[in-house]
């Protein structure tokens, strides 16, 4: 329930039936439209893309998924285990394509977890990375799933300079303007001394790495200050757990009377940011029941305690959060 947990009101779901080029039959589809945020929205003109979901299965009894920019051109394709746009679980081939119709990534799923292959391309359609993900071996820990089961066997800069072949090599990785990491490769994992910088160079980390694990880093911030970690990403968590927030809502979530004379029942979704401070921000319903059940969920919400806020490399960093609140008169 965290960072990407999104869903949808009834009121932004438009069933129509796609007419199919030479054959008879039409094809009953969902089609959303999402905002840049990731939030939803009723309004085509106001969407960063369409997402259309087919609801009549393949053979495997899987659902083809197809989400279009606003010029039209393709921005992903794929295959889903359920017809349902609140939760896409991937299976097999999905693709992804820059607003230029160029190839931006390739991935395999297997129960909507990455296997086998994946590509990232440039803009200008280079290769950019080749990704090995196996399957896991040991149980889930603290470490994240790259670290534990992935291979990077390939890395080329933007004018086709490769840096890491066959696993081996040194690589400088700019994953956008304001983040770069630099360090060597063996075997497809990160190995020995890297370092790289944050927030547009403001933030400076070196990172110590033994067989694709990391050992201990440590970011400078713009102050001077140093921040040591031994992980990555920590996220944010509310005080003794993720269930007492649970506890907290359903000791103090008060239904609407509205709602009550409505028989009201089913699913909210709210999403907030957990500031660097652990206080909560930026509250909006995903999935409103009406009734004024959404908004009465942002007020508990509001009076909750503070949370521990997230981490990377060391720095508390603003984290996107959602939780589903399930609502039941009975």
């Amino acid at each position: 329930m965290k960072h990407t947990i999104f869903s949808i009101g009834k009121y932004l779901v438009v069933f129509f039936f796609l007419g199919l080029t030479n054959q008879l039959q039409a094809q009953e589809t969902i089609v959303t439209y999402i905002k840049k945020d990731g939030g939803f929205t009723p309004l085509q003109d106001s969407a960063a893309y369409t997402s259309i979901l087919h609801l009549e299965p393949n053979e495997a009894g899987l659902y083809q998924l197809r989400e279009y920019y606003p010029n039209g051109n393709l921005k992903r394709r794929g295959w889903v285990k359920a017809a349902d746009p609140k939760r896409l679980r991937f299976e097999g081939l999905v693709e992804d394509f820059y607003d230029n119709e160029i190839l931006k990534s390739t991935y395999q799923y297997s129960n909507d977890r990455l296997l086998d292959t994946a590509k990232k391309y440039y803009r200008n359609g280079g290769l950019k990375e080749t990704i090995v993900h196996l399957k896991p071996t040991t149980p889930p820990t603290d470490l994240s799933p790259r670290d534990l089961s992935s291979r990077l066997v390939y890395y080329a800069d933007s004018l086709g300079h490769v840096q890491v072949s066959n696993g081996n090599g040194i690589a400088t990785i700019i994953r956008d303007e304001t983040k770069k990491e630099q360090g060597e490769y063996i075997n497809g994992l990160r190995e020995g001394h890297w370092t790289g910088f944050l927030h547009n160079g403001k933030s400076q980390f070196e990172e110590w790495y033994n067989n694709g694990i990391l050992e201990k880093g440590v970011t400078t911030d713009s102050l001077g200050q140093q921040h040591k970690y031994t992980q990555k990403d920590v996220e944010p968590e509310y005080p003794g757990g993720i269930m007492q927030l649970r506890m907290f809502i359903g000791n103090n979530y008060r239904y609407p009377a509205e709602a009550i004379k409505a028989n009201v029942s089913g699913q909210l979704l709210i999403s907030f940011v957990v500031e660097k401070t652990g206080k909560t921000s930026e509250h909006k319903i995903i999935n409103d029941l009406g009734y004024g059940t959404g908004q009465r969920a942002i007020e508990v919400l509001k009076r909750a305690k503070d949370w521990t806020p997230g981490y990377h490399r060391g720095l508390p960093v603003r984290v996107a959060y959602s939780v589903p609140i399930q609502l039941n008169l009975n």
